[in-house]
Parts: C-alpha cells; sequence; structure tokens
C-alpha cells in the first residue's frame, strides 16, 4: 500500500504532465471578442481591446468621411468613432442600435469600434480560422483575417490600428 505521500507525489506528477499538455494544446489558439454589427457577426483579437463601454455623448463632426461616427470624451482624451462595417466599404442592413464601444489600442494608435451588441470573448483554434471571403472589396481585404465555420468576420487588430486610411487629415 502507498503512503499519503506518495499518493500526493503521484498525483503532482500526472496533474503536471495534464497542464503541460493543455497548455501544447492552448498555444495554437488565440482570444478574440465577438461583437454584432447588423447583420455581419465580427471578432477582433482580445489583445487589442482596450476597454468595452456604453456609446455616450456622441458628438458628430461635420466633413469628415462616412466611417466616422464622431467623437466621445474618453477618459479627457478625444477619441474617434468608427463604424467597421462602412470603413470596410460593406453594405449596410438596417439601423442597428449602435450602443457598444470597443477601444482598440495599439499603444500607439487607439480608437472606438461601434457595436449591437458584445456576444463575449471566444477562443479559436487558428487552424480553424478559413480563407478570406470572396466577395470582400478589394480595398478592405488587408483588414480581414479570415472566417470561422460559423461565419464570424474575423478583423486584423494589427492592421486596422497600423493602417493610414483610418487617420483624417
Amino acid at each position: 500500500m502507498k503512503s499519503e505521500k506518495e499518493i500526493l507525489d503521484e498525483r503532482a506528477r500526472v496533474n503536471a504532465l495534464k497542464d503541460r499538455a493543455e497548455s501544447d494544446v492552448a498555444s495554437n489558439t488565440a482570444t478574440f471578442l465577438e461583437f454584432r454589427i447588423v447583420p455581419e457577426q465580427y471578432a477582433i483579437e482580445e489583445k487589442f481591446v482596450t476597454e468595452v463601454l456604453f456609446l455616450r455623448n456622441l458628438t458628430i463632426i461635420p466633413g469628415t468621411p462616412s466611417f466616422v461616427q464622431g467623437v466621445i470624451n474618453y477618459r479627457g482624451r478625444i477619441l474617434s468613432v468608427v463604424n467597421i462595417q462602412i470603413f470596410l466599404n460593406k453594405r449596410e442592413k438596417g439601423l442597428g442600435e449602435m450602443n457598444k464601444l470597443i477601444v482598440i489600442s495599439d499603444g500607439k494608435m487607439e480608437y472606438g469600434i461601434v457595436a449591437d451588441n458584445i456576444a463575449g470573448l471566444r477562443e479559436i483554434d487558428i487552424d480553424s480560422i478559413g480563407i478570406k471571403p470572396l466577395n470582400l472589396d478589394p480595398s478592405s481585404e488587408e483588414f480581414i483575417m479570415g472566417v470561422m465555420p460559423d461565419g464570424v468576420v474575423l478583423l486584423d487588430g494589427e492592421v486596422l490600428l497600423k493602417t493610414s486610411k483610418i487617420i483624417i487629415k
């Protein structure tokens, strides 16, 4: 019969091996924030999301491109608010609530993306990402990583935050 110490040591070894195997599997996944802008479902990698909040006190700025919804006061700074569907040259199909704001940042660039609702965080196996849709507007193709089997469009946060196309002069 094994002693209590031997039993505990064996459990620790088994758990350590299980944790190592789980971390090896998890290394091929990424966490995305999933959100909806009627009628599309989008996701952006969590590492680019600073905060999700209710959209309040939006100030419209005349003469800006149609994808710029306006600006808000965000923690004492002016934050641009973007409708990503219009930016990607996708046709809007009906009006949604557009009452959520996803603040994205890479430390240098920061802006908000409006959304109708937030579905939550989702761990995605990188190997399950499908190719980009063939019907994409060529000018917006670079901002899409791919599509999930269930139709969720994966946005490329790194490209969205580095592009000069979103900067208004």
